[in-house]
């Protein structure tokens, strides 16, 4: 899922690199999310549009492998080798003036063959922790969190746990936090911490629950793939499964998401997770087309719905914007099939838009991501040198845009719900509703219009029908509902449903 490979600057010909994983001891659970593809180099444009190309201080060829954005001025993130070939490193980077300078350095060494970074969590711009793993064999006693004080000068091991293998580290302020492993002794290793990460205390096998469970012999996490925030950590599985605690970390739910352990991608189950509060999250899961096959909750991660969408979810990392009714970021890097760049959805991830300075004509390999207020955030990319490209910040046009979404239910006749889930008021607003197919003894077709819709704001209006669409003519099938609507800034959305018409008795399939 979060594609990496190699691009040799002077080169023409790119090299495809095969996919690789790493898998600790006789687990044998795949590890930091490889697929093929081949690192294509930045262009060296200083803005383009709403993203603003940055140094991130890498050497040439460095991608971003993680990314955590504490707010407008401060960022961290952790890098990847593609010189010679996709492996991880210890390198990170940070910037505290907003991405005017990003620094880099190593929590081991520049040297260090044998040890990558699984993510990063930051709490300021001098406080941080990462988790540090073998990527070459197993776990060994240097391996587990680590962390900083003092802005990545020198680093401090918090304990080897968990000993499976370490994916992510997240800490919720300096003295509670939680270390994220793969299965041992039947169940998963996790450990949280209340001293911060003095000492450390495993999960008890009965604080997990839910009817994701038991867990495999085999299933393991993702390096890179969790959400956290407030009280709340998320993990994802190679099984499909997500494990949520409310409560930092001392018990888990294990849910099935409905992705298979063996949907088509390199890297199974989970491939990323985005939650914009406790309730409302997406995931997705890569088939290595370059598009997330995705999925959405609105009961805290208990069910989950799979999500049609249009536009293309790049698959390389998707963010939620802060602040916004329902924004998210997607970040592409799949050199091979050409889908790359970045896009963003108003709706919830059910269409998404691309950014043209990114993509088309001016598609960029962009990786990690990562958002805070007012719409600030960063996008990794492979960086030229270390004072040439890198990452990208994206920086708001300031020009708020309505964006729509349509719910359509029946009853007696038609009843439709229009949300404006934008973050600009909608004016003259223009809308059409027409039935295709069933037999019509009355109006089939409609239409309307509402001076103005807030953002934040919806309004509903209903339209009597009067018909049979059941679908036992073939020359009379089952109708479709089609309602579209557009408004003077140029926001549009249409959406279609098939319904059953019994006379003016409306049943949507």
């Amino acid at each position: 899922m979060k594609n990496k490979a190699k691009y040799l600057l002077e080169a023409i010909i790119t090299i495809a690199i095969l996919a690789s994983f790493v898998m600790p001891g006789a687990a044998m659970t795949p590890k930091t999310q490889l697929a093929a593809t081949n690192a294509q180099n930045p262009k060296a444009l200083s803005t383009r549009g709403e993203w603003v190309e940055q140094v991130s201080g890498f050497a040439a060829n460095q991608g971003v492998r993680s990314l955590d954005a504490v707010n407008a001025t401060i960022a961290w993130a952790i890098g990847r080798d593609g010189t010679t070939s996709d492996i991880p490193t210890t390198e990170f980077t940070r910037t505290i003036d907003g991405g005017n300078n990003w620094i880099a350095s190593w929590v081991t060494t520049s040297t260090d063959p044998t040890h990558g970074l699984g993510n990063i969590c930051a709490l300021n711009g001098t406080v941080a922790y990462v988790a540090v793993y073998n990527h070459v064999g197993n776990q060994d006693a240097t391996d587990g969190p680590y962390k900083t004080t003092d802005g990545g000068l020198h680093w401090t091991q918090l304990g080897n746990e968990p000993i499976s293998f370490v994916n992510n580290v997240f800490f919720f302020n300096e003295n509670e936090g939680v270390v994220l492993g793969d299965t041992k002794d039947g169940y998963f290793e996790d450990y949280y911490t209340s001293d911060g990460g003095v000492t450390w205390t495993r999960v008890p096998q009965a604080n997990y629950s839910g009817p994701g469970l038991p867990s495999q012999s085999d299933e393991g996490g993702w390096t890179g793939v969790y959400n956290a925030f407030s009280s709340t950590v998320i993990f994802g599985t190679n099984y499909g499964k997500l494990y949520i605690s409310q409560d930092k970390g001392h018990t888990y739910y294990a849910s099935n998401t409905g992705i298979s352990h063996s949907d088509p991608g390199q890297n199974a189950g989970v491939n990323e997770i985005t939650f914009k509060d406790a309730t409302h999250g997406i995931i997705g899961h890569s088939t290595d087309s370059g598009d997330f096959t995705l999925y959405e909750t609105s009961d805290g991660g208990v069910t989950w719905a799979p999500i049609t969408h249009t536009g293309y979810a790049y698959d390389y990392d998707i963010a939620y914007v802060p602040g916004t009714t329902n924004m998210y970021v997607s970040t592409g890097a799949n050199y091979q099939t050409a889908i790359m760049g970045a896009s963003y959805t108003l709706d919830g991830g059910h269409s998404w838009i691309d950014y043209p300075e990114v993509t088309g004509a001016n598609a960029t390999q962009l990786m990690a991501t990562d958002f805070v207020e007012n719409k600030i955030g960063w996008a990794g990319a492979y960086a030229t040198d270390e004072t040439t490209g890198g990452m990208f910040k994206h920086v708001p046009s300031g020009v708020p845009q309505p964006a729509f979404t349509i719910n359509i239910a029946g009853g007696k006749g038609i009843n439709v719900t229009v949300k404006n889930v934008g973050d600009g008021d909608a004016t003259n607003i223009s809308y059409t509703v027409g039935i295709t197919g069933g037999l019509w003894i009355k109006q089939r077709d409609f239409s309307g219009s509402k001076a103005l819709l807030a953002a934040g704001a919806n309004f509903s209006f209903a339209e009597k029908v009067m018909g049979i669409g059941l679908g036992i003519l073939k020359s009379k099938p089952i109708p479709t509902i089609t309602v579209s609507l557009t408004c003077s800034q140029g926001a549009s959305a249409t959406k279609a449903v098939n319904a059953k018409i019994m006379f003016s008795k409306v049943t949507i399939q």
